[in-house]
């Protein structure tokens, strides 16, 4: 018999090969191995009796169609064949279509890539024999960004978890994953890894199933869940995926992350118009605080922003876009004199829940049902017992439900003309062990995606330019909104020191977002005093937000300085979308410890060449901090430099820098003026200064200085 060829790929300084013969992977990084496992699919299948059973793939031949492109003929026992179509690229493996023809009529409760039936040896070992096959990807550790809560957690070792299913794509706690809201998913992709190097992977498409990496002990797999054997099946005998799995690899967990979503198209730029800085209500609101007036003229008064985002129960019940006049009685006045003293206004839309059906002529055939022809409830975590505050979930299949997303989304925008809709709780839905969308090609992670798709497309017809804020990575989703909300921060931990770690975290994986033409706001969580880090980061990262009300729950309130930081922020921010980030100091984490920024830039592409635009720089004590990657600027303390035009920061004609701590900036060169602006009073005043003999420009400012001084302005 002819040997079954290999494939190997030598990239990143690692070298991938995969003995199809045996159906075993590996990736090494000079002999040492990063990671290894099976690749082949495997199914866990219901007969027409309701029989289940477990199958996975051999290989039966291997045809090469091209230099870079095979046809791989597979064989499922008795039960089937099919047919699995691979390509090699230069940064890894892509499995382009597979093919499964059953023998007789079979529904799938889950594809698998990563499994195999356990030998009687295996069996003998394993923890559980509740399923006959078991996970077989290994690695030193897991990779999967803001995963984990209270505090933050992207890495994890291989025996951190036990048995888990961590989520990929837009369903929570509804399949019995770990709590992880809204940022940064949905991320269609999970990494494995260690201090060799990392393999990041995930559909080339939204699946139709709900996605998760499933974890058994130390070893672990990819699950796609359908649970045909409670849904009717699409076609019982033919079945055929689009690009079910790609795998990349790379240095260190963001990087990898990095390489396999550059192998996805890049979304056009989003238009500057839709970055807008925002204070959001939802910090009053959830405290009960609901004086509209009282809200605007706080605003006004301390974080004056471009919009103020009206959120969650503003409406008479989620999804009705109809304004609560009983909990605000003066609502058209108030948002009309919040239009008076500039303000635009955003409203908070919930993607896929509804709490009155029937008073907008929906019925049970309109809504996620249970087998039992039931409507299933959800509310942001499951709680059958004690849970209040459930919701009714739309189901995209039926007409009158697109019709009514529609015409909701349509009348919200002609009511109140708003700049942006803030859309949220994809992550709110029930998964396919419970319900399923009626139309099977709107099942899976497609559910939250085809919502976000009508809500969206309604939105641009009724206002083109208007924003739509939501979150989530994965560039496949991002046709479908303008900027990312760096939400919900309550998830990083109840206290400031956790809320500090988690808000950084997510900036560094924003950046994947960015570079690919998003637009990103930093938002805040629910305490004052992580204000001044997120602020910092906000220089890089984009444009501020908040969430805060007027006190946070240990009493703090905005203090002067952070007022003067947000005044700074909002008059120098980077305008636009679209940057890379420059790591000047920061550590990618691993599975020995969490990732964090210090120091770090923004870099934004122009036809002739890329230009730094941007820097958060961070030295907590010492002697004059300095990075080769931008040559002549030494500092002590925190600053952010800002480019005010569209020129690089060493070469611009104005350079914003704003003070977040005391300490001294000096900056090679020579300029005209150096201006200091001062807060006193709601008057801005000036010192004008100039560079000194030796063409440098130093500035430097105190503890009690922040509260005067908003920053400096260099002008060449």
């Amino acid at each position: 018999m002819i040997p079954l060829p290999d494939f190997k790929i030598a990239a990143q300084q690692m070298f991938f090969c995969w003995n199809t013969d045996k159906d075993q992977a590996v990736l090494e990084r000079d002999g040492r191995i990063v990671w290894q496992g099976s690749l082949l699919p495997s199914f866990e299948l219901s007969d027409e009796y309701g029989q289940t059973y477990y199958t996975d793939a051999v290989i039966s031949n291997v045809s090469t169609l091209s230099d870079s492109r095979y046809e791989i003929a597979l064989e499922f026992g008795e039960i089937g064949r099919g047919s699995l179509q691979v390509d090699t690229e230069a940064w890894g493996i892509r499995f382009s279509s597979l093919e499964v023809v059953w023998h007789q009529p079979t529904s799938i409760i889950a594809l698998y890539f990563g499994t195999k039936e356990m030998t009687d040896k295996e069996r003998r070992a394993a923890p559980s024999l509740a399923k006959p096959f078991w996970p077989n990807w290994k690695a030193e550790g897991y990779c999967l960004p803001c995963a984990g809560t209270n505090p933050t957690r992207s890495f994890w070792r291989f025996f951190d978890m036990g048995d888990s299913l961590l989520p990929l794509g837009s369903f929570g706690d509804a399949m019995g994953t770990s709590y992880a809201a809204a940022y940064p998913r949905p991320l269609y992709a999970a990494a494995m890894g260690g201090g060799d190097g990392w393999l990041s992977f995930g559909p080339g498409a939204i699946p139709d199933a709900a996605i998760s990496l499933q974890l058994k002990s130390a070893t672990s797999c990819m699950q796609y869940l359908y649970r045909e054997d409670l849904w009717e099946a699409p076609d019982l005998l033919n079945r055929r995926w689009s690009e079910p799995l790609r795998l990349a690899w790379g240095m260190n967990g963001y990087d990898v992350y990095d390489r396999l979503y550059q192998t996805f198209p890049v979304s056009g730029p989003k238009s500057p118009i839709q970055a807008k800085s925002f204070v959001c209500t939802w910090g009053d609101f959830k405290e009960g605080q609901f004086d509209l007036r009282a809200i605007m003229e706080r605003v006004s008064r301390l974080a004056p922003a471009d919009m103020i985002v009206l959120d969650e129960y503003w409406e008479t019940c989620d999804s009705s876009g109809i304004p609560d006049y009983k909990r605000f009685p003066e609502f058209d006045r108030d948002v009309a004199h919040m239009r008076a003293e500039g303000f635009e206004i955003a409203v908070w839309q919930s993607i896929g829940w509804i709490d009155q059906p029937e008073a907008f002529g929906l019925t049970d055939k309109d809504l996620l049902c249970g087998v039992d022809g039931k409507p299933r409830l959800w509310r942001w975590s499951g709680d059958p017992i004690y849970g209040k505050s459930y919701h009714y979930c739309l189901d995209p299949s039926s007409e009158r439900t697109r019709s009514f997303l529609t015409e909701r989304t349509r009348t919200v925008i002609n009511r109140l003309n708003p700049a942006a809709l803030k859309l949220d709780f994809g992550y709110g839905l029930p998964g396919p062990d419970v319900s399923v969308p009626r139309c099977p090609e709107l099942r899976g992670e497609r559910l939250c995606s085809e919502l976000l798709k009508i809500i969206t497309d309604a939105a641009k017809k009724a206002k083109p330019d208007i924003a739509i804020i939501y979150y989530g990575l994965h560039p496949l989703l991002h046709d479908h909104f303008d900027v990312i909300n760096i939400d919900d921060l309550g998830d990083a931990g109840d206290s400031a020191e956790y809320e500090a770690l988690g808000h950084n975290q997510r900036c560094m994986w924003s950046a994947l977002a960015a570079r690919r033409g998003m637009l990103v706001n930093t938002s805040t969580g629910y305490y004052w005093e992580t204000l001044e880090q997120i602020l910092l980061n906000t220089a890089v990262v984009g444009t501020n937000g908040l969430t805060l009300g007027a006190t946070d729950r240990t009493g703090k309130a905005m203090t002067d300085s952070q007022r003067l930081r947000w005044l700074a922020l909002g008059r120098w921010r980077r305008p636009g979308s679209g940057w890379s980030p420059l790591w000047l100091d920061a550590d990618f984490g691993d599975v020995s410890r969490e990732p964090v920024i210090r120091s770090w830039g923004r870099v934004e592409a122009h036809q002739d060449g890329d230009r730094i635009t941007a820097l958060a720089l961070r030295h907590a004590s010492g002697d004059e901090m300095a990075f080769p990657q931008v040559s002549g600027i030494r500092f002590t303390g925190e600053w952010a430099l800002i480019s005010q035009d569209n020129e690089d920061i060493r070469q611009c004609s104005k350079l914003a820098c704003i003070p977040f701590a005391s300490g001294a900036l000096t900056i090679e060169g020579v300029f005209e003026a150096v201006i200091e602006f001062r807060h006193q009073e709601e008057r801005e005043t000036s010192k004008v200064s100039a560079s000194d003999h030796s063409g440098n420009v130093n500035v430097s400012i105190s503890g009690n200085e922040l509260n005067e001084i908003i920053g400096f302005m260099l002008v060449r």
